[in-house]
């Protein structure tokens, strides 16, 4: 079936965002503008600007119908009605879709009962008609889910027409927090953006469909269902933009891929704010793009350290990055905010479909910052001389760190770019046997299947974006197995067998291809390797609870409230450990003053054993210090939350520490104020040992318990215990 006639054809996209009885959804409304987008492009939809109308927030049942109603009537060839939003079932078990005023049992009258818009599409003459649901029940309207029909499918079908609905009547379809789009819609327009592989001429309801429900179970997401009527499964809506790739991309040209990914996505935060807009940031240091997300890798890591907004602007306002005659104060200051606030929502790294699948850590900004300015670093020095590098890098960045010094030769482009395929390497080889038993061992038989499996499922963080990482880290996995199972195969070999050659010709091509990994990863960053290491069963455990701590602790709003009894104590900011400690008199004051001027302090642990139920962690200055400033901070271990922190602690490796001060006025009111702020480092065998403590409560809590079975699942048992208890405090002072 062709595309339809876009004279004759009308659509109409309905979306609710904003709810008095529900969660929001803020995603539908992306939905609608993307949606729109395509329905509207030439080389997509094709349709004319007029015949595609978009119905956001609308205020009752009768502006939905009423749209509905026009463009069924105008529509002889294709009738398009999409919907996204809450969904609600009546008493008798019917859909409605949610508008504003709706409340799940009662006011159904302030919804859309589905029937009444399946009628007006039946009332249309046109010859094909398409209606796509991505809405909820009431039972699965919590912040951040939406909720599909499956029951409804037989409610839905219309004759000649074909409906998709987001998800079964048992499951809830995802609005994942901070998404761009409902996952459903997400995939939807992914599709019909990017196109579906191996489908010839326009893309039909079929086959956009069933390349969907692939893409949202692979990723472990709740899958629609479709139901068509006469040969509405053929209907046809959309130009297929997918094109066969020509060849496969370098390993050079897909990190460059991966970089640019990550640029995107941390500017992306900032997309509105006019101190980046275009022409704020000068092109001679380098591409606009990569310079941009630096100076938002390095804000979140000032603030990950604890510098006042004001510290931040007067560094920025200084900057020779920006083109005369640079940012006022407010620009920066509404820069600062809006880094600030991604920090404390998302970490700033898992943001879904924005930095999700590269692999940053949302507890360590300042490994993103340095993997940002060693990439910048290769860059610049690929076209000025090094000592300029260098210079600039002090100057422009503020960075004295050897790691980056050392990074201006950065990877070289040689081993990426020559990096050999090992599958292609096998059938070149003369000797057909040599290749058969090098893809033997290299897939099940060999055992190379399952340590890809294993090593793409105790990955730190999803990195499925960076596809760089997932083919070195697989040729590895598989190399190592493959070489194991040859190994073995020689060593059963009986003397003289001529197999023997074949199996040693087979096991040195493995070599050679370790050899030229080994090669690769030499140039990489330590993000990179960190990335791609091969993870411990205890790591790949510790993995698991900190991904499920961080899905506890982001997208939920917190805001910071003086401690009532002003005391010193331990909690989080955003993905961060934090801590504050209480200063209560003048003397204690002073002392902090000098502390503060002087800097540093060391972390020691005390705890009866590796399984105590109780640790305490103290915070002073080192050796004879003249402050005699000493916090001591009680961790209960049976208590999943204060177990994730200390591991959090370990894994971070530092904690920021708030110095605070409470004022009683005449009337008795307590104001909390702060002194300073100061990062501890609680170097390596201090976090050795956080490390193994939180570990070993963790596993009491959760015996039995593994690391996360793909990427940064949850793990289902500590994410119970973590939401029967309270959330951390926020310890970091309003700055």
């Amino acid at each position: 079936m062709g595309l339809p006639d876009p004279d004759a054809t009308r659509v109409v996209l309905i979306g609710a965002e904003e709810y008095q009885n529900f969660p929001d959804l803020p995603a539908v409304r992306n939905n609608l503008t993307r949606l729109a987008e395509l329905f509207r492009s030439p080389d997509v939809g094709g349709l004319p600007a007029g015949h595609c109308v978009t119905v956001r927030n609308p205020a009752d049942y009768e502006e939905v119908l009423d749209a509905v109603h026009e463009a069924a009537s105008e529509a002889t060839d294709t009738l398009v009605v999409y919907y996204a939003g809450h969904g609600m079932r009546s008493p008798d078990g019917l859909l409605h879709l949610a508008l504003g005023h709706s409340e799940q049992g009662r006011k159904l009258y302030k919804s859309v009962a589905y029937g009444y818009l399946r009628a007006a599409v039946l009332e249309s003459t046109a010859l094909r008609k398409v209606v796509i649901l991505d809405c909820c029940y009431s039972g699965a309207a919590l912040e951040g889910h939406m909720g599909g029909a499956d029951e409804f499918a037989d409610q839905t079908a219309i004759e000649g027409t074909c409906v998709m609905t987001a998800s079964a009547a048992t499951q809830a379809a995802m609005a994942p927090m901070g998404a761009r789009y409902t996952a459903f819609t997400g995939e939807l327009v992914k599709a019909i953006s990017e196109g579906v592989p191996d489908v010839l001429g326009p893309l039909d309801m079929n086959s956009l469909y069933m390349h969907v429900r692939r893409e949202l179970k692979s990723k472990g997401m709740p899958v629609p269902l479709q139901r068509a009527g006469g040969q509405g499964h053929a209907i046809a809506l959309f130009r297929n933009k997918w094109r066969r790739p020509q060849e496969e991309p370098t390993l050079a040209a897909l990190r460059e891929e991966w970089f640019r990914e990550i640029q995107e996505g941390l500017l992306w935060h900032v997309r509105n704010v006019p101190a980046l807009g275009k022409g704020r940031l000068r092109t001679d240091f380098g591409e606009p793009r990569l310079i941009g997300s630096l100076l938002v890798a390095r804000i979140a890591a000032q603030l990950a350290r604890g510098e006042s907004t004001a510290q931040i602007c007067d560094m920025l306002a200084v900057s020779p990055l920006f083109t005369a005659p640079g940012p006022d104060r407010d620009e920066l200051i509404e820069l600062i905010a809006e880094v600030q606030s991604r920090f404390e929502r998302d970490g700033l790294a898992t943001t879904v479909a924005v930095l999700d699948g590269l692999g940053l850590l949302p507890w360590s900004p300042e490994s993103t910052n340095m993997l940002l300015l060693e990439y910048w670093t290769a860059q610049r020095g690929r076209t000025v001389f090094r000592t300029r590098v260098e210079r600039e890098l002090r100057e422009l960045w503020d960075s004295t760190d050897m790691r980056v010094h050392e990074e201006l030769s950065a990877l070289p482009s040689s081993p990426l770019e020559a990096y050999p395929d090992v599958w292609e390497r096998l059938k070149d080889e003369p000797d057909l046997r040599v290749g058969n038993v090098g893809a033997m061992v290299l897939g099940e038989r060999g055992g190379g299947d399952r340590a890809w499996d294993r090593w793409i499922s105790t990955r730190t963080w999803s990195i499925l974006k960076a596809r760089h990482l997932v083919r070195l880290g697989g040729d590895l996995a598989r190399c190592q197995a493959a070489q194991r199972a040859l190994g073995h195969f020689l060593d059963q070999a009986p003397p003289g067998d001529e197999f023997i050659g074949v199996l040693e010709r087979a096991e040195k091509i493995f070599q050679e291809q370790l050899g030229h990994i080994a090669l690769t990863v030499e140039g990489m960053s330590a993000i990179e390797y960190e990335l791609l290491r091969e993870r411990s069963r205890d790591e790949h455990f510790q993995d698991g609870c900190l991904a499920t701590f961080q899905q506890h602790l982001l997208g939920r709003y917190r805001s910071f409230t003086p401690f009532p009894e002003h005391v010193t104590t331990h909690g989080t900011w955003g993905p961060l450990p934090w801590w504050s400690i209480a200063l209560h008199d003048e003397r204690e004051q002073l002392a902090a003053q000098e502390l503060l001027a002087r800097g540093g302090m060391q972390m020691s642990v005390t705890a009866k054993s590796r399984d105590a139920d109780e640790l305490v962690v103290t915070c002073q200055e080192p050796g004879p210090g003249p402050s005699h400033i000493t916090a001591r901070i009680g961790f209960d271990l049976l208590d999943a939350v204060h177990a994730c922190e200390l591991l959090l602690l370990a894994c971070r490796q530092s904690v920021t520490v708030d110095f605070l001060t409470e004022h009683i006025d005449e009337w008795d009111d307590h104001e909390v104020n702060l002194m300073g702020t100061l990062s501890v480092g609680i170097g390596g065998e201090t976090g050795a040992i956080l490390a193994d403590i939180s570990t070993r409560a963790l596993r009491r809590l959760l015996p039995g318990a593994s690391g996360s079975e793909f990427h940064d699942e949850a793990i289902p048992a500590l994410e119970k215990l973590l939401n029967s208890s309270r959330l951390p405090q926020i310890c970091r002072h309003p700055r």
